[in-house]
């Protein structure tokens, strides 16, 4: 597995758990909060890159407006749920 996918794992997996907290929308700052958290930091401008990955995949969507993401039908939590 290439260091690139391993980012998109780790991002995924904080962006899964985030919702799985309870969350119903989140901001690429807090998926930057938690990987700070846990010594494990990624610039914002790369995460922002990763989540627009994400978006391509149809695992996330962003609302323009507020420019909060959620997951769309085709997460794997949103089947989970």
């Amino acid at each position: 597995m290439s260091i690139e996918d391993r980012t998109h794992q780790t991002v995924y997996a904080v962006i899964t758990e985030l919702f799985a907290e309870g969350k119903t929308s989140i901001r690429v700052g807090d998926v930057a909060d938690v990987l700070r958290a846990r010594n494990a930091p990624i610039p914002v401008w790369q995460l922002r890159a990763l989540f627009t990955d994400l978006e391509s995949q149809g695992a996330i969507s962003c609302n323009a407006e507020t420019s909060e993401w959620q997951l769309t039908e085709n997460s794997p939590l949103q089947d989970a749920g």
